[in-house]
């Protein structure tokens, strides 16, 4: 049996230092602590992100319990609260990354676990891009952490105006999935990284697929330096992009147009090199 004088005790200093609460929280999951004399804290380890906040329950119908935190007094992150009887509780907001342990009166330890959701971003391809039809190309994304946790996978969606769809889960670094023979039409790329405590983050792009399969483009020539050149079989009343290359692989989209007419000339600034062009009609 307790020594009930020093709980006694215990409770009159912590009501003077203003740290009482009795409290109903809402329950959210993983974010409560459960605790009772039988079996301690339950569970003994929370994973929240930054600004999140940690509720204490005493669900012992006996004992109250003194919830005590492992950093020292006066620590920005101490907290100290004791839950006098049943059903009450007490809320703690965690606004910095880390580890903070914690103890009970009667030596029941329990963790709190601040985690950084990871950082990811698609580097390839660019926001807006455009690409002919039947398009084949490589997503790739960067995923950063903070130093005391992992990527432990990024996943690749490819959404469309019916749904989204899961390309490929990838574990390892430089993250990257294959897309081909993609038809015409607007598309969100989306990279969703996961941590190893299952925190996540999401980064989305918007392509666009058009088709060139009916636009001629012929007659190359110099006009002082202007680079020109005809486009025929367009269009009219659709949008056009014109793109330039110096391996047909990166593509750069240089002019968009809407056609007013079933051909038009194309001009450009001469640049020094070898150039290649080609010319897309968006859906």
């Amino acid at each position: 049996m307790r020594n009930m004088k020093q709980l006694f005790l215990r409770s009159i200093l912590t009501i003077a230092a203003g740290m009482l609460l009795s409290y109903s929280p809402q329950v959210r999951g993983d974010d409560v602590v459960y605790w009772d004399s039988d079996g301690g804290f339950n569970p003994q380890v929370v994973v929240i992100s930054p600004g999140e906040t940690v509720y204490w329950l005493n669900i012992d119908e006996f004992f109250p319990v003194q919830v005590t935190s492992d950093v020292p007094f006066g620590d920005p992150n101490y907290f100290l609260f004791l839950l006098a009887g049943y059903g009450e509780g007490y809320g703690v907001t965690f606004n910095n990354p880390g580890t903070f342990g914690y103890h009970s009166d009667s030596g029941e330890q329990g963790f709190v676990l601040v985690n950084v959701p990871p950082v990811v971003t698609i580097t390839n391809p660019a926001n807006n891009a455009v690409f002919p039809d039947l398009a084949t190309f490589t997503i790739e994304a960067e995923a950063t952490e903070t130093a005391d946790d992992i990527v432990v996978d990024v996943e690749f969606l490819l959404g469309t105006n019916v749904g989204t769809n899961s390309i490929v889960d990838d574990s390892t670094a430089p993250f990257s999935a294959s897309v081909t023979n993609l038809a015409v039409g607007t598309y969100t790329l989306i990279a969703i990284a996961t941590d190893s405590y299952s925190a996540t983050a999401t980064n989305a792009i918007t392509i666009t697929v058009g088709s060139q399969a009916l636009i001629v483009l012929s007659a190359p020539r110099l006009a002082g330096n202007q680079f020109l050149f005809d486009a025929t079989r367009l269009t009219i009343g659709k949008t056009n992009v014109v793109q330039t290359s110096t391996d047909c692989t990166n593509w750069n989209s240089i002019n968009t147009n809407v056609a007013t007419a079933i051909s038009a000339t194309i001009t450009n600034t001469t640049a020094p090199g070898v150039h290649f062009y080609r010319m897309a009609q968006l859906p």
